[in-house]
């Protein structure tokens, strides 16, 4: 009996012994846990232009481009609000703002930035860029959104202006028109300005060169860069623009009407209609420097265009200048609400949009990735010479300032007025206004 119960206690001990030789070394893992689905997010974007149930093209492309955004973010549902692009639409927006309440996304145009930004109002996007935003948008891409070395809001195309030729002109005149590869300097610019000035032989007079240039116009921008001046410092501190290579390069502008005699007679006075009913004519100007937003027009019309850089001055480098799209975030406490909209805003001027929906870009992006204005080849030239803007740094100076920078520039072109002494004369009033908005 001894020797039975020694082998049972043998037997369990061994038992025992094995069981706990296959026991796992280290405890189960538990499963992994469910994902929740995303916190459910209603947005309200305010756009500009846009008609709940309307037929034009803003708002068809504004319904496409939430349809799309909500079928690939199901736990996002945006309310569009519609404001036009007047003073009832600007007091609509404000009053939103003031409020903080409903109201999410929207267009911010570049005069207002600043404000906005020092309010408060809005909330700022660079926690929500990913490296590969970082590199996809070119380093211009953020100039006219930077305040304070913070980024306001997301480009969503520049108007980045260029050069319109006739080509029947220019052929008839035995002038071949520059390329991106090989671009005209200022002295190759003038000199076939001055051929492309010319009386036909049935009497009709044809002029080389012409752009908006009515006070406050903006369409002959580029030029005022191409001497490696600026209007202000690159923080928009200072005014600069009566610096040698400001001055110059106004003064260059002005001598094509004052010494070389390649302008309509009305340069410095025409405004932005009238000087594309003279280009639209074919047979008064030759060369048109303009905004993109005219190319469909002309294409409707079989136009013979051709797209070209601006000329080269003393900085020897390409440039281009122009208006931006913006989108802008407003600011809330809710963190789920808040990276739902700078996702929208990120959507809305990023390259797959562009992809999404044929005709959303009314002019080219800021992003490497985004080709998709670039439709043909005088197109694909404006897309190319974004990566050369020059622009300025926001600042919210006064009406009355904006008015008198653009008589100035007037008196410039018209000749009452050097370049230099023009700008030396506003260049006080300029800096005290920059001075106090430092403060």
């Amino acid at each position: 009996m001894k020797r039975l119960i020694v082998l049972i206690v043998v037997l369990a001990l061994a038992a025992i012994w094995l069981i706990a030789c296959a026991a796992p070394t280290t405890a189960p893992k538990s499963a992994e846990p469910t994902k929740a689905p995303a916190q459910p997010v209603t947005l309200v974007f305010y756009q500009r232009g846009y008609t709940a149930g309307g037929t034009d093209a803003g708002t068809v492309n504004t319904d496409k481009a939430v349809e799309i955004f909500q079928k690939n973010n199901p736990n996002i549902k945006i309310n569009i609000v519609g404001i036009p692009w007047t003073a009832e639409g600007d007091t609509k927006l404000e009053a939103a703002l003031a409020a903080k309440t409903d109201i999410n996304v929207f267009r911010v145009t570049s005069p207002n930035l600043p404000r906005y930004a020092k309010q408060g109002i809005l909330s700022e996007i660079t926690p929500f860029l990913t490296e590969e935003d970082k590199k996809d948008f070119y380093p211009s891409g953020f100039q006219i959104a930077t305040i304070d070395g913070k980024v306001w809001a997301w480009p969503l195309w520049v108007t980045a202006i260029s050069n319109f030729v006739n080509t029947d002109i220019l052929k008839e005149r035995g002038v071949e028109p520059p390329t991106m590869a090989k671009p005209w300097t200022w002295d190759q610019f003038v000199e076939a300005c001055k051929k492309l000035t010319y009386k036909k032989a049935d009497g009709t007079q044809v002029y080389g060169f012409s752009s908006s240039s009515k006070w406050g116009a903006v369409e002959y921008y580029p030029l005022m860069y191409i001497d490696g001046g600026r209007i202000l410092s690159a923080d928009g501190k200072k005014f600069v623009q009566n610096s040698p290579e400001g001055a110059s390069a106004l003064q260059k502008i002005a001598e094509l009407a004052l010494v070389h005699k390649c302008t309509p007679p009305d340069f410095g006075t025409v405004d932005q209609a009238g000087v594309r009913a003279q280009f639209k004519d074919r047979k008064t100007v030759a060369i048109l420097m303009s905004t993109p937003g005219f190319i469909p027009d002309l294409e409707k019309e079989n136009f013979p265009l051709a797209v070209t850089p601006p000329p080269l001055g003393a900085l020897n480098k390409m440039v281009t200048n122009g208006a931006f799209g913006l989108f802008a975030v407003v600011n809330v406490g809710d963190q789920a609400k808040l990276k739902a909209a700078h996702e929208l805003a990120k959507y809305l001027t990023g390259s797959q949009v562009a992809k999404d929906i044929q005709g959303w870009q009314l002019a080219p992006g800021l992003r490497r990735s985004n080709t998709g204005y670039s439709t043909n080849a005088n197109r694909e030239v404006i897309a190319k010479l974004v990566e050369f803007g020059v622009y300025e740094a926001p600042v919210a100076t006064s009406a009355e300032l904006g008015n008198n920078y653009g008589a100035a520039l007037q008196a410039i072109i018209l000749g009452k007025k050097t370049a230099k002494q023009a700008m030396d004369e506003i260049a006080p009033d300029y800096q005290k206004e920059l001075d106090a908005l430092s403060k």
